[in-house]
């Protein structure tokens, strides 16, 4: 039957009259509804399939109540915002988020001026979903009747559920401890055969991970990567970003960009939606008969915004609404001053040095919505993190001073100060 090998989006009313065609029956995958049900029962109905092996919901098909054969398709008055509302349900009220696809309205054939919807979700690898509010989670099984109806789980179906998402945490664990051993192979070049003394300690890196929250599947080819990769260029400082990006190396899933310049850089992608950056951040400044260095605080700032931004233009390319989760490091810190300076009156400033850790790493949750509607109240977020572990818990709870680093980090960037910041 087609609505099972045909994208959703270009499903037709012949492709529905297959359907009772071929008197279907209601199975573990299948499930026919002669009304749009209410929220509770569509969200039980949806997760139930994604946790046990995916599934089709067709709105506007009757079955019969004794066996679960179709009987009919009446179809039901068309549902305006239908297919948003069915996804944001799905997005609010489940956890972890259910991902599902819903059909624009089809004609139906059995009734003039109404129409099928068909919703569809698959096996999920971060199963199980919880609905919220002590709803439970939810299988499909025909244990209890003759019909496959959604049931609670029992315990054993919830270890095996857990063992399920465990895997996809893994991997994203092991994707991300990947690129920082790639980074550090990378930066381990820099002085390598030096005695310099700026070398005789750690250098300051920041190292940031963006994606998926639940890496289940790929989300491009391998081809698609590099075409994405490549064609994904921002405007920075003169040099672009990432810098040298025609020159770039593919590794196991992955393409990467590496930067030789003032600092060592590298930026990367792999095919499971997964990005990552990693930057030197030192600075040696001369000033007339002495220099200064330590981290630069609208350096930092740059690099937070320009990351964000980079992030937000490669996952709008891939094409997956999903939860998102920022994983910031910063190592090297010990006794490092932040260099500032004052408005336009010059002149270069240290600020305060953390006394006592030399490594940090926090997580960020948010959603790929949120990094495209509101990326600058993404890197205030990340901002109010690291200056509180970096022993600058000034600007904490100064909004206002937080709004006027942005502003800083876009004069770092070369952009042009944005009249409203996207927060």
């Amino acid at each position: 039957m087609s609505i099972f090998s045909k994208p959703l989006t270009q499903l037709v009313t012949a492709d529905v009259q297959e359907l009772l065609d071929e008197q279907a029956v209601e199975n573990v995958r299948l499930e026919f509804k002669s009304r749009a049900p209410e929220k509770d029962e569509t969200l039980k109905k949806l997760s139930s399939f994604a946790n046990s092996f995916g599934g089709f919901m067709v709105i506007g098909a009757k079955a019969n109540s004794a066996d679960g054969r179709i009987e009919s398709l009446p179809g039901v008055d068309e549902q305006p915002g239908y297919k948003q509302k069915v996804v944001q349900w799905c997005f609010d009220s489940v956890t972890p988020p259910l991902v599902v696809e819903v059909s624009d309205a089809i004609p139906s054939p059995g009734s003039t001026g109404k129409f099928c919807y068909i919703i569809y979700t698959a096996e999920s690898e971060v199963a199980p979903h919880f609905l919220d509010g002590r709803k439970g989670v939810w299988v499909r099984t025909d244990e209890f009747s003759q019909r496959f109806e959604p049931q609670l789980a029992t315990e054993n179906e919830l270890r095996y559920l857990l063992n399920r998402r465990q895997l996809t945490l893994d991997r994203r664990t092991e994707v991300v401890q990947r690129s920082r051993r790639r980074f550090e192979k990378v930066v381990s070049r820099r002085g390598q055969g030096s005695s310099d003394a700026s070398h005789s300690r750690q250098a300051v890196r920041l190292q940031v991970s963006v994606g998926p929250r639940f890496p289940a599947h790929p989300v491009c080819t391998q081809t698609a990567l590099v075409d994405i990769f490549t064609n994904c260029l921002i405007n920075w400082r003169g040099v672009g970003f990432p810098r040298n990006a025609a020159k770039f190396v593919t590794q196991h899933e992955s393409i990467l960009s590496l930067a030789d310049g003032e600092t060592e850089m590298m930026v990367e992608a792999n095919i499971w939606g997964m990005l990552f950056y990693g930057t030197d951040l030192d600075t040696e400044i001369n000033l007339k008969s002495t220099s200064i260095s330590g981290i630069h605080l609208y350096r930092l700032v740059g690099h937070l915004l320009v990351f964000t931004e980079h992030a937000n233009q490669m996952t709008s390319r891939f094409g997956r609404e999903s939860p998102l989760s920022f994983d910031v490091t910063l190592s090297g810190i010990l006794g490092v001053p932040w260099l500032y300076s004052q408005g336009d009156m010059g002149g270069l400033y240290e600020g305060p040095k953390s006394p006592l850790d030399d490594e940090f790493s926090f997580s960020l949750p948010t959603t790929s919505e949120e990094l495209r509607k509101r990326p600058d109240a993404l890197v205030m977020s990340m901002l109010q993190y690291i200056l509180f572990a970096m022993n600058w818990s000034d600007y904490v709870n100064k909004p206002v001073g937080l709004e006027s680093l942005l502003r800083s980090g876009y004069k770092y960037n070369s952009w042009r100060e944005p009249i409203a910041l996207r927060l």
